[in-house]
């Protein structure tokens, strides 16, 4: 008997404003526990997450691990280990990534269709700044409500929800091996499999800076990339928010000098993708609002580990 349908695990430093939404949005859509691995916040976000924690939602875990040492790739191997028999599904994402199905009110009834397959793949769609310079305590899907097109290549990188009894080991953030070499499907149910990305090599990319413009049409910041290029995006889709505002997008920045994807092409302008006005995650905003984390639910500790 497993504990739950859907788990999802993410790795975090310095997020405790965005927290609570991410979480509650995620739990109403059918989420039933979070592996949250804190990569040594500052902000204290112990405070938002202790009512998550008491009514047994969340397990936090302290991950000090330099972040270029694979930070994530480690935290997302621990998590596929800690949920194997536990959980039918494991997402792994960011804080700034909601997962959603778009026809549905919640993620199960969807998932269910795809147990034929080991993994599930789901494309991106990137929202802009929209404008907004200063950073606000108003949800992050209120306030942020225009994207990309809808095929930008940017929208193509996906995410993964895998089962963890047919998952060997992350590839990377992104992507995940599985056992007899098996491949996971896109929402479409055509199998994908992993080819090399275009990120630009390191010393190459002051040069891409003066491209300008044309940076559309590339995807300077993959490692990877699937074999199926058509952006589906019907049935599963994260809402991804990479930059929020000019104020939040500099704070991560500082935070992550260490990221190299910040230097030479200018990140923050690539990603400013205001097209399209699609606010669909607005319809969850009245249930988070009168949302509050359950009853004690039997989960007491503050960290596991």
């Amino acid at each position: 008997m497993l504990d739950h349908y859907l788990v999802i695990g993410a790795i975090f430093r310095d997020e405790a404003p965005y927290l609570a939404e991410w979480l509650t949005f995620h739990h109403l859509v059918g989420v039933d526990h979070f592996i949250l691995y804190d990569n040594g916040s500052a902000d204290e976000p112990e405070a938002v997450l202790e009512p998550f924690i008491a009514a047994g939602l969340v397990t936090l875990v302290p991950w000090p691990i330099p972040f270029h040492q694979k930070a994530a790739h480690q935290a997302y191997a621990d998590c596929l280990q800690r949920v194997r028999g536990k959980s039918r599904w494991l997402a792994c994402l960011d804080i700034d990534e909601f997962l959603f199905a778009p026809q549905q009110r919640t993620l199960p009834p969807v998932l269910r269709e795809y147990e034929f397959a080991p993994g599930v793949v789901v494309r991106w769609q990137v929202y802009g700044s929209a404008g907004h310079e200063r950073a606000s305590s108003d949800p992050v899907i209120a306030r942020f409500e225009q994207r990309a097109p809808t095929d930008w290549i940017r929208n193509r990188r996906t995410k993964s929800i895998v089962d963890p009894l047919r998952t060997t080991h992350p590839v990377s953030a992104h992507h995940f091996a599985f056992t007899d070499d098996a491949l996971a499907v896109d929402e479409t149910r055509r199998s994908v499999d992993l080819k090399p990305g275009n990120r630009f090599k390191r010393r190459l990319r002051p040069l891409y800076r003066l491209l300008g413009p044309a940076l559309q049409y590339f995807d300077p910041y993959a490692r990877t990339d699937i074999t199926s290029r058509t952006v589906s995006v019907d049935c599963l889709r994260i809402n991804h928010y990479p930059i929020k505002s000019r104020e939040e997008f500099e704070r991560k920045a500082r935070f992550k000098k260490e990221k190299k994807r910040y230097e030479g092409v200018d990140y923050f302008a690539y990603h400013n993708r205001n097209d399209i006005h699609d606010p669909i995650l607005s319809q969850y905003l009245p249930a988070m609002q009168e949302f509050t984390p359950p009853v004690e639910r039997g989960v007491n500790r503050m960290y596991s580990q």
